[in-house]
């Protein structure tokens, strides 16, 4: 172990969709010193991450004492969204009601006179005794209580107002919509509030976890947390808002790609499990999806990266489509050459040419299992690997088998077993910690149905993974020039043949990137580097890429946002109303465009030190634009001006 004292180290841990990452790199010196790799345990991320901060510990490449910040990353607030997770959560709607088209999400609801109007000015006087009957309907069933009013970003008077009296005759944490989001919709702004409610419980045992985790290692450091728009913020910051770590897996990978190449400017494509994600990095930070995230079928306002995510990854299922044309994903399986390690006996039924698709056990959460269920996954966890006609054949009884089994899959109880990317490393050579034999024989297997021999079938399927990728990755550059998501069948052939998969009599097509492509993720620095030549792009594959999303939870930076509202009075003159201060007034345009600017800007630095930061810099965007009053009526114009405040979460800047 390192006696020397003198560094300043910081601490990643990454836990992610298949795997949790951890590191230890110095700060100045931009090193690693230390890494690990291990499976996320789902039931319980925080197994997994002590299990890959143990393991770091034991390489003696450093002192406890010696790390001084720990950045982290998790996909927990995703997953628990998705999964239903979290605490109950009763909703007070002040001055709007969703009407029988919408419902918000929350486990109770009640709706009370008061709100304002579109200048911030009173609509109807709160309704405090009306507050007061819905909360005590609610005490006792819910676990927080979210407070939203309309048009509360422009006047948050109401919410602040309800919020205290609340806390004068309950203990139920209160949760203001405006201070989650300072954008328009009192739809999504809802949502938002209503989804940290549900996370507060989760997340705080997940830190204080965290905290109990890093005591136990001896290590006393600042800990920052993940964005999903690749900010960080300080733990308790996290706490009071954990519904801003939505998508932070992902923003990870995308600044761990960032520092790693030294590339303030590219294109990172993270090749994982199941997908892969592309993401522009623009000025050290990946661009921000403004409209908000979408998690499940809700739409929130929360600021996420805008990562193109493609159904590719390192066991993304090969097989043989529509006119024998090869196909890659969407759908996952285990590779061949990691499932035969658990089941010595896949090998052996591999080399009888039965088949690549097997039914093996998955995730030994049963509680929601009905009897059929129960039995179908029991009779595959006892004698796996078991193809489909065998379960059926079997369990004769169970006259609808083969739709049991698709739920069972859908559940995530049990997965198929196929041919995957990573099973073709694995024949080739350049990824070894499976049963390569299980592999060629998977391969053996497609090849002979295709009416191939085993390389002719490999060299067409890596052809394909690379123009998967290749395509991706101009859609992404294309949508982020154009703006627009849509591609016409025309353009879609255009990009297939420029990436090399197909051709044109009459054109020939060339394209070139002109900023570098990174790749990380274990399968990338195979699959990537022949873009090169196909788009005329300088591809990077960094060292650590394996593991870059445990470095980019140490190289971000904290930043906070702040806006305000500038419109014509009628009388002449305009008025600046915002959400963190009282309602001021100019005579001219640009004074109030100068004072919204000067506003903002003392906002979003006081709310980026809060947070954490220490030399923050800001940048002021001014945006006119229209909107829709809450009943749908007309238009009315509006400027916006916008700060955003960056600073760096520790005294040394991680610089690439």
């Amino acid at each position: 172990m390192n006696q020397e004292g003198s560094r300043t180290l910081a601490l990643g841990i990454d836990a992610g969709g298949s795997y949790t990452d951890a590191i230890v790199m110095d700060v100045k010196s931009r090193i690693v010193l230390a890494r690990a790799k291990t499976p996320t345990t789902h039931q319980d991320l925080i197994i997994g991450m002590m299990k890959a901060l143990e393991d770091l510990m034991i390489q003696r490449a450093f002192d406890n004492h010696e790390v001084r910040f720990v950045g982290l990353s998790t996909t927990l607030a995703t997953n628990s969204i998705l999964e239903g997770k979290g605490g109950r959560v009763g909703l007070i709607g002040i001055g709007w009601n969703p009407g029988n088209d919408w419902a918000p999400g929350s486990d109770m609801s009640v709706y009370i006179s008061g709100g304002h109007n579109v200048k911030g000015g009173v609509e109807h006087g709160l309704d405090e005794r009306g507050l007061r009957e819905g909360v005590d309907s609610m005490e006792g069933k819910v676990d927080a209580l979210v407070v939203s009013s309309k048009f509360s970003i422009l006047n948050p008077a109401h919410e602040e107002r309800a919020r205290a009296l609340i806390r004068e005759y309950s203990e139920l944490p209160v949760i203001a919509a405006h201070e989650l989001s300072k954008d328009l919709g009192v739809r999504e702004r809802t949502v938002t509030a209503i989804l940290n409610g549900r996370l507060l419980p989760i997340i705080d045992d997940f830190l204080n976890d965290i905290g109990f985790m890093l005591r136990k290692q001896r290590i006393d450091a600042k800990v920052m947390v993940l964005r999903g728009d690749g900010t960080m913020m300080d733990i308790e910051t996290a706490r009071a808002r954990p519904v801003e770590t939505i998508m932070s897996g992902p923003a990870a990978s995308a600044l761990g790609g960032r520092f790693l190449s030294h590339q303030e400017d590219c294109i990172v494509v993270d090749m994982g499990s199941t997908s892969t994600d592309i993401v522009y990095i623009r000025k050290g930070l990946p661009t921000v999806r403004q409209e908000g995230a979408v998690v499940g079928d809700r739409r929130t306002h929360v600021k996420a990266m805008d990562a193109l995510t493609i159904g590719l990854g390192g066991d993304s299922h090969i097989q043989r489509g529509k006119n024998d044309r090869i196909e890659i994903g969407p759908q996952r399986v285990v590779p061949l050459s990691m499932a035969a390690l658990r089941l010595p006996g896949l090998t052996e039924r591999l080399r009888r040419r039965e088949g690549n698709l097997f039914l093996i056990p998955h995730n030994s959460k049963v509680d929601k299992l009905g009897g059929r269920e129960d039995e179908l996954y029991r009779y595959i966890r006892d004698n796996a690997p078991c193809t489909l006609q065998q379960v059926i054949d079997e369990n004769p009884r169970i006259v609808t088998s083969s739709r049991i089994i698709d739920r069972l899959v859908d559940y995530g109880n049990v997965i198929m077993t196929g041919l995957t990317p990573t099973d073709l490393l694995h024949v080739k050579g350049r990824f070894l910690p499976g049963d390569e034999d299980a592999a060629y024989h998977g391969l053996l297997h497609e090849a002979s149905a295709a009416n191939m021999t085993p390389q002719q079938f490999m060299d067409k399927a890596l052809h394909r993974i690379v123009s998967e990728l290749g395509m991706g990755i101009m859609r992404k550059v294309l949508i982020d020039e154009t703006n627009d998501i849509t591609l016409s069948s025309s353009m879609s052939r255009l990009l297939s043949t420029a990436v090399g998969d197909g051709f044109m009599d009459l054109i020939d097509i060339n394209m070139r990137i002109n900023i570098p492509v990174v790749g990380l993720g274990g399968p990338s620095y195979v699959f990537l580097p022949p873009l090169q030549d196909r788009l005329g792009v300088e591809v990077i594959i960094p060292m650590d890429n394996d593991v870059g999303n445990a470095v980019g939870t140490i190289c971000s930076k904290v930043s906070e946002y702040s806006s305000a509202a500038i419109r014509p009075l009628k009388g002449g003159g305009y008025e600046i109303t915002c959400s963190f201060s009282n309602r001021a007034k100019a005579l001219r345009l640009h004074e109030a465009i100068e004072r919204a600017k000067e506003m903002v800007t003392e906002n979003a630095i006081r709310r980026a030190a809060e947070a954490g930061g220490v030399n923050i810099s800001v940048e002021v965007d001014v945006d006119r634009s229209n909107f829709n009053n809450i009943d749908g009526s007309a238009d009315v114009d509006r400027i916006e001006v916008r700060a955003r405040a960056v600073g760096d979460p520790m005294g040394v800047m991680l610089r690439s």
